[in-house]
């Protein structure tokens, strides 16, 4: 029997997203998985930027494959995500004795700039993804943006294969001087087969869901769901909702989430005169595919936001999206594809996404573009991601191969 091809994660903590794709992958024939978690956040405690109300996830992130937590130089594990953050214990963990590749994500934290220190001396193939995009860039200062044309060209060819996400992505990756042979695309993951059999499973509660969030049988539901920042603009959404409403009063929005923001959000919603827009606050992981059932549209307002899976959520539950333009996951073979699948709107303009939530009305429009969104969703789920993942590991051992020859 041949020995199983040993693959390495190192990632910040468990998250909703990649502790199924961290199963998935264990599960393929000739493939181990073994990630180490950075930290316990999510499992401990909520995230942190969704605020005091936030919980730890009520859905099971680490059955199905090995882990470990891993200690920092206070001989502890830390409750949260954080930059400066060391782990010494990666010196003995990351080998070849032990592992045949390693995973991770960006260079924003110096354990993972350990990491890949690791990799290069060691001789360990290091594959990476991450959601940047040039549009994300822009959000940071001039001096920034020259050491970042001078950096990246040399830190992000540090990976020996990079997992794309979308088009945006390649676009960034590409910008930055890496090359097409390293490039593999792949998606950011989410688990569909969890959202669609917690929505086929209760059709009542969805049904009482969406009575106590309308007004009556007419009413028509557009969510928010994310952290309540200043980067995720969530003003524009009560805006456009409350411009909307004027127009056909059967619009009324609902937000989901928390953070910063929470306070002056609830003072902007008791100034409107029909409670066009109402805050759920946060609502956690088991209930969430619900809550995206029982709504009619998605709108996503960010000015700064790479690749939010709140959409890809929002689209296996059947939910069409309107996404930011200043989003990184739309385009012609991305997320969203504008008057394919869902609709995408100018940042900033709130009179415009007002004009989008109203071309949502048409319910012939809605399924139409509900249809394409799970069929979208579909060649992106987390299943896209484990064959990008398979791809590169053939690549890694057929080079292995080559070199005994």
């Amino acid at each position: 029997m041949k020995t199983p091809f040993r693959l390495g994660v190192v990632f910040t903590h468990p998250t909703q997203h990649h502790g199924p794709l961290w199963k998935k992958l264990n599960e393929q024939a000739g493939l181990s998985v073994k990630v180490f978690y950075l930290c316990n956040e999510n499992q401990a405690s909520g995230d942190v930027l969704l605020g005091g109300n936030s919980q730890p996830w009520d859905v099971d992130l680490l059955s199905g494959y090995e882990y470990d937590y891993l200690k920092d130089f206070s001989g502890r594990v830390p409750s949260e995500q954080k930059k400066n953050a060391i782990s010494p214990e990666l010196f003995n963990s990351l080998t070849l004795d032990n592992l045949d590749a390693i995973f991770m994500q960006s260079f924003v934290n110096y354990s993972y700039r350990l990491t890949a220190l690791l990799c290069k001396l060691r001789g360990i193939p290091l594959i990476m993804q991450n959601d940047a995009t040039i549009m994300s860039d822009c959000r940071y200062s001039r001096s920034r943006q020259i050491m970042m044309a001078i950096l990246y060209p040399w830190m992000l060819n540090l990976a020996d294969y990079w997992l794309s996400c979308g088009d945006h992505n390649e676009i960034h990756l590409r910008h930055y001087g890496v090359a097409d042979e390293k490039i593999v695309r792949g998606c950011h993951p989410v688990d569909g087969e969890r959202f669609e059999q917690s929505i086929r499973q209760n059709q009542d509660e969805i049904r009482k869901i969406r009575r106590d969030l309308s007004w009556n049988e007419d009413t028509l539901i557009y969510g928010f769901a994310g952290k309540y920042i200043e980067r995720k603009n969530p003003f524009e959404f009560i805006e456009a909702i409350e411009k909307a409403h004027q127009r056909d009063p059967r619009v009324r929005g609902i937000m989901i989430g928390g953070g910063d923001l929470e306070s002056e959000i609830n003072q902007r919603l008791s100034q409107l005169r029909n409670a066009e827009v109402i805050n759920l606050g946060f609502v956690n992981q088991t209930k969430i595919p619900l809550y995206y059932a029982a709504m009619d549209v998605f709108v996503v307002t960010s000015w700064i936001d790479p690749h939010p899976l709140v959409v890809s959520e929002a689209m296996v539950s059947g939910c069409p999206p309107i996404l930011s333009d200043r989003c990184g996951n739309w385009g012609y073979n991305d997320t969203v594809r504008h008057c394919y699948n869902g609709l995408v709107y100018p940042c900033g303009n709130s009179d415009v996404l007002a004009d989008r939530m109203l071309e949502m009305i048409d319910i012939e429009t809605r399924k139409q573009y509900s249809t394409k969104s799970k069929e979208v969703f579909y060649g992106q789920d987390i299943y896209c991601e484990v064959k990008a993942f398979l791809k590169v590991i053939e690549r890694i051992k057929q080079g292995v191969e080559d070199s005994y020859h």
